[in-house]
């Protein structure tokens, strides 16, 4: 199952980014659609809460994104990671406060959304949304 335009997947395997594609039925019989970066690196001062409630310092999580039908004319739209990530004060970034269950799996629910001027049809895509979450995680 292929959910990303092609020069979406060119990017991807030219990067030799790991991914996977999930589906899943929801409930108003529509199938929602993701996919999923494990091991997806960033550069910030996020942690995630030990066992003991001490912070550790992270590098790198699992990213999912949701694929919209329509996409790539549609834009992407917030994003989600595993483990939920805590700044350094033990806080939730701003607009990551939330868990939502998908594909089976708890993720950390990050609203961001991008103003319909900051998406570019035809032009932008996975590499430049990509982009975006390491920037929003960098600033978290």
């Amino acid at each position: 199952m292929i959910f990303l335009p092609e020069d979406d997947q060119e990017y991807l395997e030219s990067k030799g980014l790991v991914y996977e594609f999930k589906s899943e039925s929801i409930p108003d019989g529509t199938a929602r659609r993701g996919i999923v970066f494990p091991g997806f690196e960033f550069a910030s001062a996020l942690n995630q809460a030990g066992a003991d409630g001490k912070l550790v310092p992270r590098t790198t999580c699992d990213l999912l994104i949701l694929i919209p039908s329509g996409y790539a004319t549609t834009k992407l739209d917030s994003f989600y990671t595993s483990p939920h990530l805590k700044r350094a004060d033990g806080s939730d970034p701003p607009m990551a406060t939330g868990d939502q269950v998908l594909f089976g799996e708890t993720w950390q629910f990050w609203s961001r959304h991008l103003a319909d001027q900051e998406w570019r049809a035809g032009v932008d895509g996975m590499e430049t949304y990509l982009q975006y979450v390491r920037s929003e995680l960098r600033k978290a």
